[in-house]
């Protein structure tokens, strides 16, 4: 970074030869009135004045070339962080936060260079110092702040891009969570209605595959009107809904045989022969059903009489 410049050494000299040059008229001018001599020493007060007011403009001149310098350091080294967060924005991969730091961060250099051009416009414009060399320096400063500002509006523009791309894919997130949603409603619906035509289906299927069996005396089944006094049982086709519970009910699927607990027994209800078996066992007589779908085919229901 260039440090202040000085006063230039050409006008310094030119002070220096006149103050010597006023000294040695003076002296070699004592017998001159002491007028002359104040006259000279007022011209040489203004010139003093003029330098110093020069020098400060100078001084000025200077600093803020610079300030300028310094805040151009300060922006590449800014720049070369926002360029890195710029690139991360592309994948999405930066938070809220951090894009909002970066958007804060730009915003100001921006800013600062705006004010940076605007100083060197105003010394450009004044055209105080005629050097080509200085106006040469002018110019680069110039053109490096318009390289600046370009390069910051560009990565403005990559941010503006990058959250209009995260809207979209948060928006295309959204579409997709909401489609998820509806198909899982959907699935459950399903599985919700498969499940009951399952269960429908099962109740369905062990009804189908449903029988009742009674076993006792005649009484017994006199008294639950299964039979009547007359020793007649009542027809299969009749629905035994208010004696239904006296009966067992059986999928005949699992059941193939039932124990009567008795050593006479005698089987009222209607069923094929050859699709079932009366036999002993242990001192007790075992209903044995070889073929269920024949032996249920007529009647559901199975009265067994026993003694």
């Amino acid at each position: 970074m260039p440090a202040i410049i000085n006063i230039p050494n050409k006008m310094r000299n030119i002070v220096t030869v006149f103050v010597l040059a006023t000294l040695a008229f003076v002296s070699a001018s004592c017998v001159e009135s002491s007028d002359k001599y104040k006259e000279l020493q007022s011209k040489l007060e203004a010139l003093q004045a003029g330098y110093d007011l020069k020098a400060q403009e100078l001084d000025e001149i200077f600093s803020v070339i610079n300030e300028v310098e310094q805040g151009l350091s300060s922006i590449r080294e800014s720049e070369n962080i926002i360029t890195i967060q710029a690139q991360d924005t592309d994948g999405l991969a930066v938070n809220t936060g951090t894009k909002e730091q970066i958007k804060n961060d730009i915003k100001a250099i921006e800013e600062a260079i705006k004010h940076y051009q605007d100083k060197i416009e105003k010394l450009t414009k004044e055209n105080k110092i005629q050097s080509s060399q200085f106006k040469k320096r002018l110019k680069a400063l110039q053109n490096e702040l318009k390289e600046k500002s370009d390069l910051i509006s560009s990565l403005s523009d990559q941010l503006n891009s990058a959250n209009t791309q995260l809207n979209i894919k948060t928006q295309e997130v959204a579409s997709l969570n909401e489609v998820v949603a509806n198909l899982k409603d959907e699935v459950t619906s399903l599985n919700t209605t498969q499940q009951e035509l399952s269960d429908k289906v099962a109740a369905q299927d062990k009804e189908l595959y449903s029988a009742y069996y009674i076993v006792g005396t005649k009484d017994e089944l006199i008294d639950i009107g299964v039979m009547t006094k007359g020793g007649l049982f009542k027809s299969a086709k009749v629905s035994y809904q208010s004696e239904k519970d006296a009966f067992v009910k059986i999928d005949y699927r699992e059941v193939s045989s039932i124990n009567t607990n008795a050593k006479k027994v005698k089987i009222m209800s209607v069923h094929p022969k050859g699709t079932y078996a009366i036999e002993e066992a242990d001192g007790v007589m075992i209903l044995n059903i070889s073929h269920p779908d024949e032996f249920w085919e007529q009647t559901k229901y199975l009265v067994v009489q026993v003694q």
